[in-house]
C-alpha cells in the first residue's frame, strides 16, 4: 500500500466523513445558540445576540425571528444596511410563521437599495400576502421602484395603475397614496421614449384635487417637458418657480418630480435664484436622511456651480451627487451625475480621473434611458479636448439623435450642435459648421436665456470668424457675464482676443486674452487657461505660467480642511472629521494659507462662508 504523503492530510471522503462534518457544524451552532439565548435573556446588546444568531442554524424558536428583526431596526437606524439585511435574511430562514408576509416586505425594503432584484422577489411575495391598505402601501413604491431599476418598467407602472385602481375604486386610502402612485407612474413613463410624449406637453392622470404639494409636483414634471418643447424660458422659469415654491415634502417620489423642477430652473440659467432655493431647502433637510433630498440638492448645487464657474464647489457637490445616486443599484440618475462630475473633472484638468471615472459607466444597463445622452455628451467633449474629433462627432450626433427622439432638443439642456460644430470645424467641414451654429443660434433666440445664447452666438463667431464673428462674440461676452457663468465668459474673452488680434487689433487682442486667461484661473479652469497661454504666445505675448492663488488654487483636501476651520473646528476636530492626521491638517492650512495670501484662521471665514463643506 502506498504511504501518504508527508504533509498532506487524510482524505475523508464517502457518508463517514460527511458526518463527522455535519455533527461538527451542529455542534458549533448549537454553541452559538447558547450564547445568543444567555444574552438575549440577560438583556444583553441586541447585535451581539444578532451576531450570534447568524451562525446558528434554523429551528422552531419564535424568540429568534423577534430578536433578529429587532436587530435589524436598529441597524437601519444607524444606517447599517447591510447588517439589516443579513439579520432580516437569517429570520426568513426560520420556519414559516404567522405575519412571514411582514418579514418578507421588512426584508425586500431593506434590499431594495443594493439589491434590487432580490427585492422583487420578496416584496412581490409579500405583496400576494398582504390585504390591508396601510400594508400594501408601505410596499408598492418600493417594489415599482425596484422594478424600474431591474430594467421591468412596464411591470412597475401596471402594478401602480392596478393598485392605484384598487385604492380609488374601493375610497380606502388618502387621495395622497393614489396621487403618489400616479406620480410614479408618470415619472417611469419619463424614462420610456415610446411613452414620453404626452399631448399638450402635461402628464396625464395627475389631477391634484386642489392640493398644493401635488400640485406643485405636477407642475415640477410640467416644466421639464416644456423645456424640451418649443418654449421659451421664462415660460418654463415660472412653472419652475411655482413647483418650488414652498417646502420639500418628506415623500421621495414628490422629491423626485420636484427634482426635475430644479434641473428647470438651471436650464432657465436662474442660478442665483436656483441657490436660493436649494439653501432654503438645505436648511428644512438638515435633520433628515432622506436620499432623495440630499440628492435633489447635491445634484442642483453641482450643475448651478458647474455653470456659475465655481468649479472646486461643482467638484465637491458632484461627487457627493454621484455617491448619493450610486447607493441605489441601477438608478437611471447615476449617467446624469456621472456627465455632471466628468464635465467639471476636464474643465479642471483631471484629465485621468475623468478617464477612470468614465469606464465605470455601464451601456448595458443605462444605455437606453434619457440620462445616458448627457453622458455621451460628456464623453464627446473629452474627446475634443482630446484631439479626436471624428469620435467626438459621432457621439455629438447621436446625442442629437436621442435628444430629438426625447423631446429635449434644446441647447440650454445640451448643447450638443455647438459642440459638434467646433468637431466639423476642427475636420476641415467649414459649411457644416455653420450650419450647425446657426441652427443651435435660432433654438437659443428663441428660447432667450442669457448663458445659453451666448454660448450659441460664440459658436457662431468662432465658425464664421471677421467682422461678423466679432460682433458675435463681443456680444456673446457681455450675455455670459450677465448670466454669470464665468468660465463661459472666460471662453469667450479667449476667442474674442483672438479674433481680434487675427483683425490686426494687437495690443486688444492681447489685453482681451489676458482677460480671459486671470478669469480662468480664477475659476480653476486649468484647460482653458494652457489654451489662453497658448493663444497669448502665438499672438508674441509672453505670458507668464504663475501659480494660480485664491480658493480656486486650493486643493479638494485643502478647502475642506480650511472650510471646517472657517467654521471653528480645531486641528484635532477636523482630522476627526476627514479621518486624517493632525499633523496632515496643520500641513494642508499651511499650504491654503499660502495660496489665499492670509496668514492665520480669522481671516478665513469672510473667504470661505459660503463654499460646502
Amino acid at each position: 500500500m502506498a504511504r501518504a504523503r508527508r504533509g498532506c492530510p487524510p482524505v475523508r471522503g464517502g457518508p463517514k466523513g460527511e458526518a463527522i462534518n455535519t455533527s461538527r457544524t451542529r455542534n458549533a451552532s448549537d454553541a452559538h445558540y447558547r450564547t445568543a439565548r444567555l444574552l438575549h435573556d440577560r438583556d444583553g446588546p441586541l447585535e451581539e445576540v444578532a451576531g450570534q444568531l447568524l451562525a446558528t442554524e434554523p429551528g422552531s424558536r419564535d424568540w429568534v425571528v423577534g430578536a433578529l428583526r429587532a436587530a435589524a431596526r436598529l441597524a437601519a437606524a444607524r444606517g447599517d444596511s447591510e447588517r439589516t439585511v443579513a439579520y432580516l435574511r437569517r429570520a426568513l430562514r426560520e420556519p414559516p410563521s404567522s405575519g412571514q408576509e411582514i418579514l418578507l416586505a421588512e426584508l425586500g425594503r431593506a434590499e431594495a437599495p443594493a439589491h434590487p432584484a432580490a427585492a422583487v422577489r420578496h416584496l412581490s411575495a409579500s405583496l400576494d400576502a398582504l390585504t390591508t391598505v396601510p400594508a400594501r402601501l408601505e410596499v408598492v413604491p418600493v417594489l415599482a421602484d425596484a422594478l424600474e431599476r431591474c430594467r421591468r418598467g412596464c411591470q412597475a407602472a401596471e402594478l401602480l395603475d392596478r393598485e392605484a385602481r384598487l385604492l380609488t375604486a374601493g375610497d380606502r386610502a388618502p387621495d395622497d397614496a393614489a396621487f403618489g402612485m400616479r406620480l410614479q407612474r408618470v415619472l417611469i413613463e419619463l424614462a420610456d421614449v415610446n411613452k414620453r410624449p404626452w399631448a399638450g406637453g402635461e402628464p396625464a392622470g395627475l389631477p391634484s384635487g386642489g392640493d398644493r404639494t401635488r400640485e406643485r409636483a405636477a407642475v415640477a414634471v410640467q416644466s421639464a417637458l416644456a423645456a424640451g418643447r418649443p418654449a421659451d424660458a421664462a415660460t418654463v422659469v415660472a412653472y419652475a418657480r411655482d413647483a418650488l415654491d414652498g417646502p420639500l415634502p418628506q415623500d421621495d417620489v414628490i422629491t423626485r418630480a420636484m427634482a426635475l423642477g430644479v434641473l428647470a430652473l438651471v436650464w432657465c440659467d436662474q442660478l442665483a435664484e436656483t441657490t436660493q432655493i436649494l439653501d432654503r431647502l438645505a436648511e428644512q433637510t438638515q435633520w433628515c436622511d432622506a436620499a432623495a433630498a440630499q440628492t435633489l440638492i447635491s445634484m442642483g448645487r453641482c450643475e448651478v456651480a458647474y455653470r456659475g464657474g465655481s468649479l472646486p464647489a461643482a467638484l465637491d457637490a458632484g461627487r457627493r451627487w454621484l455617491d448619493l445616486a450610486s447607493a441605489s443599484h441601477g438608478n437611471p440618475m447615476i449617467p446624469l451625475a456621472l456627465a455632471g462630475v466628468l464635465r467639471v473633472l476636464l474643465e479642471t484638468g483631471r484629465r485621468e480621473e475623468a478617464e477612470s471615472l468614465l469606464v465605470l459607466a455601464e451601456h448595458e444597463r443605462y444605455g437606453d434611458v434619457w440620462q445616458w445622452t448627457h453622458l455621451l455628451e460628456a464623453r464627446a467633449r473629452m474627446r475634443l479636448a482630446d484631439g479626436d474629433h471624428a469620435d467626438a462627432l459621432a457621439d455629438l450626433l447621436e446625442c442629437g439623435r436621442r435628444q430629438t427622439a426625447w423631446q429635449q432638443d434644446n441647447p440650454a439642456i445640451l448643447p450638443w450642435r455647438s459642440l459638434a460644430a467646433l468637431a466639423h470645424r476642427a475636420l476641415g467641414r467649414a459649411d457644416r459648421a455653420a450650419r450647425l451654429a446657426h441652427q443651435e443660434l435660432e433654438q437659443a433666440e428663441a428660447w432667450g436665456a442669457p448663458r445659453t445664447l451666448g454660448i450659441s452666438l460664440r459658436t457662431v463667431a468662432v465658425t464664421v470668424r471677421g467682422r461678423e464673428g466679432l460682433k458675435q462674440v463681443e456680444t456673446s461676452v457681455g450675455l455670459l457675464e450677465e448670466a454669470g457663468a464665468r468660465v463661459e465668459q472666460a471662453r469667450s474673452l479667449v476667442e474674442y482676443g483672438t479674433l481680434r488680434f487675427e483683425a490686426g487689433h494687437v495690443r486688444l487682442g492681447r489685453e482681451t486674452a489676458r482677460r480671459g486667461l486671470d478669469l480662468a484661473r480664477q475659476c480653476g479652469a486649468v484647460g482653458l487657461a494652457d489654451l489662453a497661454r497658448e493663444r497669448l504666445r502665438a499672438f508674441g505675448a509672453r505670458p507668464r505660467r504663475t501659480h494660480m492663488v485664491g480658493i480656486s488654487a486650493l486643493t479638494d483636501r485643502e478647502r475642506r480642511v480650511a472650510v471646517l476651520a472657517a467654521r471653528g473646528l480645531t486641528s484635532r476636530e477636523i482630522a476627526d472629521t476627514l479621518f486624517i492626521t493632525q499633523r496632515t491638517v496643520e500641513n494642508h492650512l499651511t499650504s491654503g494659507f499660502r495660496k489665499l495670501g492670509i496668514t492665520g484662521r480669522r481671516e478665513l471665514a469672510p473667504l470661505l462662508d459660503d463654499e460646502p463643506s
